[in-house]
């Protein structure tokens, strides 16, 4: 489709996330080449047992152009060498009873029998239930096609169910069609030879999100097609996801599109919005920083579910960002309280094809300004701010995929009238045009697909089921000790417009769904499995859950978040329920382990997504993962609740690749609970959080190497090898003790950029060796601390520029800061060699020296 820019006025935003735009220097390609080399050596070192076709994908994308600070990758002999191995997992088949199940050769008229097998998952749990509960379910080589989710409760505790001796299991969410493919142009208004169309009448089928040809992603039909200019966006950013010939952008390349309109405001909530309450009790205090010292929720008004008083439905209906006590990079109250476009205005130069004969069929999705999240809405007859008509679309339910919203904390003032960057529209019959995309009429059944080749060949399911398996009980009655083995789940249906709440105080908005879904639970594990094509969230741990361990697993191709962790408070009522300040009951997510998975493209659909993402949950284990390719941040801490988890040996890269002020690892810590310590007190100061011996290279859109944003507050990061980032220890909006030492930050623009403290709560940054790419300062802070006391500790750091020389620190040269007893045993130097840099890497990452 040749895309025009649409006719709002595009205004010049300077985005300083991109490096390429504010470092004047790059890095040298022979770094930049060693360290990807780097990156395969370690990713060998910790997950020695992958398969070698997992570390050839993971060469051929650190091949992929793009990425290197001042210009694009110039690496591209990246490749595996290690030995020619499968990872197909075997597990013993436990004592006690056993039920086998074979897709192909089973009847549920069997005994379960390993001779005589059931043929569904459904009919072997409902035998182990009838045989006391526990033991074995075991499944046989084939896809099983779920009718419905398999819902575990207390009553199936110490149940496993597992592959049989390493064989491919397949859970599918999809429905097999049963089609005949005839001509479908006729019905068209484009009248086009290229579209097919099938009658499914009588086959169940009330709706098609997610469509699968020959075990390949489909695409609903959408305008436009893909990204059509390299030229940047008004946020800055440039456009991913293009088409390849006639086919439409494949949502593993990313939003693709660079469509501009204008937005229909919302209504400015004032501070007593209607059918709305505020939480603000005095206590829990905390006095650790300037601010951030007592909890808030708004409860109701945008946060609530009615779309003709504004509100885009969170579920609860509440969140920090409602609350007229919001802050931390935004505006004072009310500006700060979220709110989203409610429409969008188009003409035959935005949308060529529309006014469309059903809108209510679409959904919008949509940049936020600064593109910290997409968002989807759906398209309504009427909203608060009027009616969809032939020059407007209406708003109803969405935006909640992103906790912030837009309007005036966005970085942008309302002044700008910024409250969007591009957009597409997409489940429209009028925009069916490209190979690959595919339009379901649900009032005549009759399913639409574009193919320039003639009918597509193969199998055609239609995904359906949201959640595989879901693990729930309570705290005082949870589900112990059930084990998924060696199972590979793949094809769910979309969830972004499904039930998402506002966590916490972070900025993201979290859908409650996915794949497998844990709440109550004691030591449930997930061994060895495989998450793909799954177009929501892959793994949920909700409320009360100890013990849970998700390790060696392979995730790929997620629509949203791969593994979320979201717990509950009390104290805010029954109609926000879960959100409240009191987290002494301890229904939290607390010990889950996460370590050597191996992840790549999670957000295809959500871009405020991550692989690893927490909310009122700590004392967890993110160690030894592998994760690339994704639009965010590769970990999220969205609050500071409790603390203690430890984040170690993990290997990031291609994060933040379609979004800005993040790095690899990204936090935040606005909200203020209480939670009971180890002695049974209570208490509102965290543990430490610890990151140590990770491998993150910060290329794109990276912000930071770690960005403790908005108050974060207690992290001990050391002995890392950070590539790449605009600033290395970031921290900001009153932060607080957070300390950086032993670290490696290897062609930065800067070491340190951080907030004021109180007295006894500064920062820390000592024993680091700083590379910059320019000569410029390499510490950035509130110089009057001495006034107050309250200088952040910065000692024994070797900082490496082009000539030898740096930039004044708060005005005063090194010597100087020496003779003042500032800055003692820290020194600049001119850049070592590419060789050298690698040799400090390798001592830190514990790699063989050369």
């Amino acid at each position: 489709k040749n895309v025009k820019m649409a006719y709002m006025k595009v205004f010049t935003v300077v985005l300083v996330y991109f490096l390429g735009a504010v470092l004047a220097q790059q890095a040298p390609a022979g770094f930049d080449c060693k360290t990807r080399h780097l990156a395969m050596e370690f990713a060998q070192k910790i997950q020695p047992f992958r398969s070698k076709s997992d570390f050839d994908y993971m060469a051929s994308v650190l091949n992929m152009p793009g990425g290197l600070p001042g210009g694009i990758t110039q690496c591209f002999n990246v490749s595996y060498d290690g030995p020619n191995q499968t990872f197909t997992p075997k597990f013993p088949v436990p004592n006690g009873n056993a039920f086998y199940v074979d897709a192909t050769k089973g009847s549920d008229s069997n005994s379960g029998s390993m001779s005589s097998p059931f043929a569904t998952l459904e009919k072997a749990v409902d035998a182990s239930r009838s045989a006391g509960g526990g033991g074995s379910i075991v499944l046989r080589a084939g896809v099983y096609y779920a009718k419905d989710t398999v819902a575990l409760t207390p009553k199936d505790s110490g149940l496993s169910i597992m592959n049989h001796d390493g064989e491919e299991v397949w859970l599918s969410g999809a429905k097999r069609l049963n089609v005949k493919w005839v001509p479908g142009g006729q019905d068209h208004p484009s009248k086009s030879s290229k579209i097919y169309k099938a009658d499914l009448s009588g086959q169940g089928v009330e709706v098609i999100e997610g469509l699968r040809i020959a075990q390949k992603r489909a695409v609903r039909a959408r305008y436009p097609n893909g990204c059509t200019t390299d030229a940047p966006l008004p946020s800055g950013y440039v456009c991913q996801g293009n088409m390849t010939g006639n086919k439409v952008v494949d949502p593993n390349d990313g939003f693709g599109s660079d469509l501009l309109t204008d937005w229909i405001f919302p209504t400015a909530p004032g501070m007593n919005q209607s059918n709305w309450r505020e939480v603000n009790p005095a206590t829990p205090f905390r006095d650790t920083g300037l601010s951030f010292q007592t909890f808030q929720l708004g409860v109701g008004g945008t946060c609530g579910n009615d779309p003709m008083t504004g509100g885009v439905g969170f579920d609860p209906p509440a969140g920090y960002w409602c609350g007229n006590g919001c802050d931390g990079g935004a505006p004072r109250p009310p500006g700060c309280i979220s709110r989203w476009p409610r429409g969008l205005y188009y003409n035959k130069s935005v949308l060529p094809n529309a006014p469309y004969k059903d809108p209510t069929t679409a959904v919008a999705q949509v940049w936020h300004p600064g593109h910290w999240a997409s968002w989807m809405f759906e398209i309504v007859p009427q909203n608060d701010k009027g009616s969809t008509s032939d020059t407007q679309l209406m708003f109803g339910k969405g935006g909640f995929q992103g906790a912030r919203g837009a309007y005036g904390n966005s970085g942008n003032p309302p002044s700008s009238h910024k409250m969007a960057d591009s957009f597409f529209i997409e489940n429209v019959f009028e925009e069916l045009d490209a190979d690959n995309e595919f339009f379901y009429d649900s009032k005549t059944s009759t399913l639409y697909y574009v193919s320039s080749t003639g009918p597509p060949d193969g199998e055609v399911e239609a995904t359906h089921l949201k959640t595989f398996v879901s693990i729930v009980g309570t705290q005082e009655n949870p589900v112990r000790d059930v084990r998924l083995l060696g199972l590979g789940f793949r094809d769910t249906a979309l969830s972004y417009l499904d039930n998402h709440s506002m966590p916490s105080g972070g900025d993201w908005g979290l859908g409650r769904i996915a794949a497998v879904f844990i709440r109550g639970t004691l030591n449930t594990v997930m061994d060895s499995c495989t998450l793909s094509r799954l177009d929501g969230n892959a793994i949920f741990i909700n409320g009360f859950a100890r013990g849970t361990v998700i390790q060696n697993c392979n995730l790929h191709e997620i629509g949203d978040n791969m593994i979320a962790q979201l717990g509950e408070t009390e104290g805010a009522g029954p109609d926000a329920y879960g959100m409240g300040p009191d987290g002494t009951a301890g229904n939290q997510p607390i010990g889950t382990i996460v370590r050597n998975n191996f992840a790549y493209r999670c957000g295809l659909f959500e871009k405020q997504s991550s692989f690893y993402f927490q909310a009122k949950s700590g004392e967890n284990i993110i160690e030894n993962n592998i994760f690339f390719h994704g639009p965010r941040a590769g970990m999220n801490f969205n609050d500071g609740f409790r603390g203690g988890s430890r984040v170690a040996g993990n290997l990031m890269f291609n994060t933040v690749m379609e979004s800005g002020d993040h790095g690899p690892f990204n936090s935040w810590d606005r909200q203020v609970w209480e939670w009971l310590d180890d002695n049974g007190n209570k208490t509102v100061l965290k543990k430490y959080d610890e990151i140590t011996g990770n491998f993150f290279i910060g290329n794109f859109y990276g912000q930071e190497a770690i960005d403790n944003d908005d108050g974060s507050a207690y992290y001990e990061t050391h002995h890392n090898f950070f590539a790449y980032a605009r600033t290395g220890m970031k921290n900001d909006f009153n932060g607080h003790d957070n300390h950086h030492h032993d670290n490696l930050y290897g062609y930065i623009g800067e070491g340190v950029g951080i907030c004021g403290a109180l007295p006894g709560h500064a920062d820390k940054f000592y024993n680091n060796k700083v590379i910059q790419l320019t000569n410029g300062s390499y510490a950035r802070y509130d110089c009057s601390c001495n006034k107050t006391n309250s200088c952040p500790a910065l000692h024994d750091n070797y900082i490496y520029t082009p000539d030898g020389t740096m930039g004044n620190v708060c005005g005063q040269t090194m010597a100087q800061r020496h003779a003042e007893g500032v800055d003692t045993g820290s020194e600049v130097l001119k850049l070592p060699s590419d060789d050298v840099v690698i040799s400090w890497a390798r001592e830190l990452l514990e790699l063989p020296s050369f």
